[in-house]
């Protein structure tokens, strides 16, 4: 599975300075950062039998393992995004600090037994909202991002060539959605310190 980030520069240099959001270390970029997870995700247990919520749990736990934030948790909806009939998993990570300046926003996808990361949308807000519009048998996300005068938009996503990428054309005013996730209230889900353990 090819891994795709986001390529906007200025919302990966906002994300690296964010205090409160989980940021991974050792890594210069969105995209650097997913190949690393790839690679990390790769030796994540394959839990055979656990359900999607214990698959997200040890996918996001592998990724943030080296992260010194904590605690960390977040936010997540599993829907099937491509209709291929397996629940993809959307999630908002969340540091100590909240998501004020923004978060990352992933979307993983099954591969096998694991959860595997597609996407890394950082400085993001909620809502999330899934469009009716389809690129690459995907269905478009709107999503709220941050921006490095701390002023948000919502952006348009679409998938193409592996991952979902923002595009110029946001005319959603009119366009059908469905919340995916609506807002970041409440405890959430926290991330384990490494896969497999339970909290």
């Amino acid at each position: 599975m090819r891994l795709h980030a986001v390529p906007v520069v200025s919302l990966l240099l906002a994300a690296a300075a964010l205090s409160g959001c989980a940021v991974l270390s050792n890594a210069k970029d969105g995209h650097g950062k997913l190949e690393q997870q790839a690679d990390a995700l790769q030796s994540t247990p394959a839990a055979r039998h656990a359900d999607d919520r214990k698959r997200l749990n040890d996918a996001l736990a592998t990724i943030y393992a080296d992260s010194t934030a904590r605690p960390l948790r977040y936010y997540s909806k599993f829907v099937d995004l491509n209709g291929d009939g397996k629940r993809e998993a959307v999630a908002y990570v969340v540091g100590p600090n909240g998501c004020v300046d923004g978060c990352d926003l992933y979307v993983l996808a099954r591969d096998g037994a694991r959860y595997e990361a597609v996407s890394r949308i950082p400085v993001s807000r909620a809502p999330l909202y899934q469009l009716d519009r389809r690129h690459d048998g995907w269905h478009d996300l709107l999503v709220t991002t941050v921006d490095d005068a701390g002023g948000s938009k919502r952006q348009r996503m679409q998938y193409a060539d592996g991952g979902y990428v923002p595009v110029d054309d946001n005319s959603t005013d009119d366009a059908a959605r469905t919340a995916l996730i609506a807002s970041l209230h409440g405890p959430g889900q926290d991330i384990p310190s490494k896969a497999g353990s339970r909290q």
